[in-house]
C-alpha cells in the first residue's frame, strides 16, 4: 500500500471524527467531543474587533481561540469576553476551562483571569514555549 500525502480536506476530516466519535462512545458510552465550537463576538458596527471561540470538551470548557484586533486591545474587551465564556460553561455545568497558549502569546492575562498553569513544554522553534493553563469555574 502507497501512503499518500495530501492536505486535510473537509471529508478526511469528517472519517476521523466518526471514528474518534465511535471509539470514544465504545469505551466511555459519550462522544465527549460531539458539540461544534461556538463564538462569543464583540464588534464595532459590522466589523468583529474580538473574539473568543470555545468549545464543549468531555464536559469542560476549552478556551480554543481568542483575540482582540491590537486597535482595541487594553479596552478590557477580551476580559470581557472571556467573562461570557466562564458564564457559558457555569451554564454548562463545567467545573473548569482550560487553554493552551505559547508563552509569548497570552499566558500573564490568562493568569490574571485566574488561570494556571499546569504545564509548560519548552523546545520549540525560537526558544518558546507551550503553556497548558486550567482554571475553575
Amino acid at each position: 500500500m502507497k501512503i499518500h500525502q495530501s492536505t486535510l480536506t473537509a471529508e478526511l476530516k469528517n472519517k476521523i471524527y466518526e471514528e474518534f466519535s465511535s471509539a470514544a462512545i465504545k469505551a466511555t458510552g459519550i462522544n465527549g467531543l460531539n458539540e461544534e465550537p461556538i463564538s462569543f463576538e464583540r464588534r464595532a458596527g459590522s466589523n468583529i474587533i474580538g473574539c473568543v471561540v470555545v468549545q464543549m470538551f468531555w464536559g469542560q470548557l476549552h478556551i480554543k481561540y481568542l483575540f482582540v484586533e491590537e486597535n482595541y486591545r487594553c479596552l478590557g474587551i477580551a476580559t470581557e469576553l472571556m467573562q461570557h465564556a466562564f458564564n457559558y460553561g457555569k451554564s454548562r455545568n463545567c467545573t473548569f476551562a482550560f487553554v493552551e497558549t505559547m508563552n509569548f502569546q497570552a499566558v500573564g492575562f490568562y493568569q490574571k483571569l485566574g488561570f494556571n498553569v499546569e504545564l509548560s513544554r519548552g523546545g520549540y522553534d525560537k526558544n518558546s514555549s507551550l503553556n497548558y493553563l486550567k482554571k475553575d469555574l
